[in-house]
């Protein structure tokens, strides 16, 4: 069990470190794009410039990466949400399962591959169960199609 605390801790602070430089790369690229929308608005002066660059391919790039959400895009985060719990909840069910068997032949001591592969099994019934709550209420809320292949 000593192991274990070494390896949480240095995990903890690699996932830590992993939000916080997304986070802050995020936040750069947001601001980098809102300053360079800002300088172009500014220099439109009339509506009749306005018509011009909007007419051009540049300038419905610019009018479309304003809009918050894209009519023509497919929305794929509820996918992606309900892909990222079964993966994850596939993953954590064969991990559980791996230390129960391991403690079943008595390769590992009694207590902590138990309390592990318990807590992991769980983990891992959860997710998928998050993930199929996901599914129905993506569906519900008509963000997935009933019938995906027509």
């Amino acid at each position: 069990m000593d192991v274990f605390v070494p390896l949480f801790i240095c995990s903890l602070l690699g996932f830590i470190a992993w939000i916080t430089f997304t986070s802050i790369r995020r936040f750069l690229m947001a601001r980098l794009q809102a300053t360079l929308q800002a300088k172009l608005l500014e220099r439109i002066n009339s509506p009749d410039t306005l018509l011009t660059y909007v007419s051009t391919d540049a300038g419905r790039e610019f009018v479309e990466a304003l809009r918050l959400e894209r009519e023509g895009e497919p929305r794929t985060a509820p996918f992606r949400s309900i892909l990222i719990g079964v993966q994850l909840s596939i993953v954590l069910i064969i991990f559980g399962g791996a230390l129960l068997l391991l403690h079943a032949n008595h390769t590992l001591p009694d207590e902590p591959p138990v309390v592990l592969g318990t807590l992991a099994i769980a983990l891992g019934v959860g997710l998928g169960i998050a993930a199929a709550a996901t599914y129905v209420l993506s569906r519900s809320f008509g963000l997935v199609a009933n019938n995906p292949r027509s």
